[in-house]
């Protein structure tokens, strides 16, 4: 019997706990929970592979399965804490395609709920970056039309020191970009997973999105954005 062929394994991770917006991944956005955004853009983006819901709760993991995701497996309740890091998460994640549903994973798309406007071509479009030569990761970014020279980080007795020396003015056009990730996308390869053991490995690609996908969801203020946008009909659900 042949083996299963390496696949893509979307991962979407969400727990109960949050102290800066509590029940964040269930609130009704636009008529739908937070997490139902999400699972809807995998659905428009067909991508072949599996879509995972990585949870320790039963009310988040019945909404996950409605909305289309899988729930093979109850995340451990060591992995569901505050400060539990994501790399742990998928690292169960992974583990657990691979070693009990028999699932080869060759790459992992991380899919945060918290970010729900992302469209569905970037899915597509983070997964040709991928397929370039020499390329191990993928990251979802916004774009920053600032050099070094005017971004700062805070010096001694609180004064301001640029990140770089004076570059003198120049026009919008012609900034180099610089780029911040947004959290709306990491996609990286089953072998840089294993390897670096993070999501911003040395060989990386940046995507850009639009300010209205990189909106993440992670306190109150945040909320009422996410709210406005919607109410404004600048998205659908």
């Amino acid at each position: 019997m042949d083996s299963p062929a390496p696949g893509l394994l979307i991962l979407v991770p969400a727990r109960a706990g949050s102290k800066g917006l509590p029940g964040k991944n269930l609130l009704p956005l636009g008529g739908a929970p937070l997490l139902t955004w999400t699972a809807r853009t995998i659905e428009a983006a067909g991508l072949p592979g599996r879509a995972i819901l990585s949870t320790e709760d039963p009310e988040i993991a019945a909404v996950g399965r409605a909305a289309g995701l899988e729930t093979p497996f109850v995340r451990p309740s060591s992995l569901a804490r505050d400060d539990t890091s994501m790399i742990g998460v998928v690292e169960h994640a992974v583990g657990w395609m691979e070693r009990e549903a028999g699932y080869p994973v060759s790459a992992i798309m991380l899919l945060q709920p918290t970010s729900p406007f992302r469209r569905a071509c970037r899915l597509r479009q983070a997964m040709d970056l991928l397929a370039q030569p020499d390329t191990d990761g993928v990251v979802g970014v916004d774009t920053l039309l600032r050099t070094p020279s005017l971004l700062f980080r805070e010096g001694v007795g609180g004064l301001l020191q640029p990140l770089g020396p004076w570059e003198g003015p120049l026009l919008r056009q012609d900034i180099p970009p610089m780029f911040s990730p947004n959290g709306t996308i990491y996609l990286i390869t089953r072998e840089s997973l294993r390897r670096h053991r993070r999501f911003f490995p040395e060989r990386l690609r940046a995507l850009p999105t639009s300010r209205i996908e990189s909106i993440d969801i992670d306190t109150p203020e945040d909320w009422e954005l996410a709210t406005a946008v919607v109410a404004a009909g600048l998205v659908k659900p």
